[in-house]
């Protein structure tokens, strides 16, 4: 690890001494748990992601010593935490890196009387994986805002009308939910009598609009800080005014009448990268084969597994899998080139992750699609990510010039 990087991680984190002061300035403190408002949690998104948590938490096992066994941590991490003594569960937080701005929110909100966990971890999440700057300054702010609304706010209200009130009229929903929702959720607001509020199912939709809407902002700012990141491998390659991944969000095709189907374009743009020129055979024979020569097996099995993933049959892919189709891709195409310096490192692990991110939006615009959604409400989900992505590369430093 580089020691710049290392000691600013250092500085994030709660040392042993102030994870004691931590926790003892709760005592005995009664504490209402709150669910957040327009965020999913990030187990829930872990889901949608298709992440298998135990896999992940080994992964990082390997590079940060210390942590707890995968077995300890998803204990300490699901509803069986409640059956830990208090003894067990302050051994496994001084065993966790401890990010130092999600403690201070945890603390400025127990002080309240409240607690809203999905809030906290966002936050530290964004603390210990964002290196600059700019995503931390951007997102603590609707993350502080996100956290009154749903732990205070909200819940000084006496009823459910006033409550989805305060939450549409809300700055911080304003900025990171869908656009489009606003005007029809003050239109239903406004038919709807106070017994139908709760139940009502245009309004719920709305509200996943304004969760997915807020992912895709959040993606977005994600996204671009790799990209940043990687400022002069993009310059190089001519990349750099490129808005990274734009190709996996669904779009609408006047012509077909049909939305686009990400993992379709994610497997087109690997195909190319792997030296496919024309379109018979397509880019699911043409990646089934190279794969199949690549691992020795029949080139039919392949070329199904690849199309079942298009079609949304059989299940959903290991990240192992898409991994090591990225990395026969991306070897084919190093080995093509005589541009690259000797000693690049290719991208595999980054790689996968769009890939998916592609398959997990084709999985969305299926599913979203099956409940019905309005076109116009699903257009103006898929438009934020990439008008938050142009909003992050400005406040980076590294505004998109066309």
């Amino acid at each position: 690890m580089d020691s710049k990087v290392g000691t600013q991680e250092r500085s994030n984190l709660l040392d042993q001494s102030e994870i004691s002061a931590y926790l003892s300035a709760f005592g005995d403190k009664q504490v209402c748990m709150r669910e957040a408002l327009l965020l999913p949690s990030v187990d829930k998104v872990y889901a949608l992601l298709d992440v298998n948590l135990r896999s992940m938490w080994e992964a990082t096992r390997g590079l940060r010593k210390g942590l707890p066994t995968s077995k300890t941590a998803l204990k300490h991490l699901s509803k069986e935490a409640e059956k830990c003594s208090i003894r067990a569960q302050e051994k496994f937080i001084r065993a966790l890196p401890f990010p130092r701005q999600s403690a201070e929110l945890t603390k400025a909100q127990i002080e309240m009387g409240f607690s809203v966990p999905t809030i906290t971890s966002w936050l530290g999440i964004l603390e210990l994986g964002c290196s600059n700057p700019a995503v931390l300054n951007y997102w603590k702010h609707k993350l502080y805002a996100l956290s009154d609304l749903s732990g205070q706010v909200i819940r000084s209200l006496p009823n459910v009308r006033d409550r989805l009130k305060a939450y549409d009229s809300s700055e911080v929903v304003a900025q990171l939910g869908c656009p489009v929702s606003r005007q029809s959720f003050s239109d239903q607001l406004a038919k709807l009598a106070d017994d139908e509020l709760a139940r009502s199912k245009p309004l719920a939709q709305l509200m996943a609009a304004d969760a997915l809407a807020a992912l895709l902002r959040l993606a977005a700012w994600l996204t671009a800080e790799s990209q940043v990141a990687s400022w002069e491998v993009e310059v190089q390659e001519g990349t750099q005014n490129v808005i990274c991944a734009a190709w996996a969000i669904p779009n609408w095709c006047p012509t077909t009448q049909s939305w686009s189907n990400p993992m379709q374009t994610a497997l087109e743009k690997l195909a190319a990268l792997a030296g496919s020129t024309k379109k018979r055979p397509g880019p699911v024979t043409h990646l089934g084969k190279l794969w199949a020569a690549h691992d020795g097996m029949e080139a039919g099995s392949r070329i199904r597994l690849l199309r079942n993933w298009v079609q949304h049959k059989g299940g959903r892919p290991s990240f192992q899998m898409l991994r090591d189709l990225v990395t026969i891709c991306f070897d084919f195409h190093i080995k093509e080139r005589d541009d690259l310096p000797a000693d690049v490192i290719p991208a595999y692990w980054e790689g996968a992750c769009m890939l998916r991110f592609a398959e997990t939006m084709s999985v969305i615009i299926r599913d979203l699609q099956r409940a019905g959604w309005p076109r116009e409400l699903v257009t103006s989900v898929m438009d934020v990510y990439a008008i938050e992505y142009r909003t992050a590369r400005h406040l980076m430093g590294k505004p998109i010039e066309n």
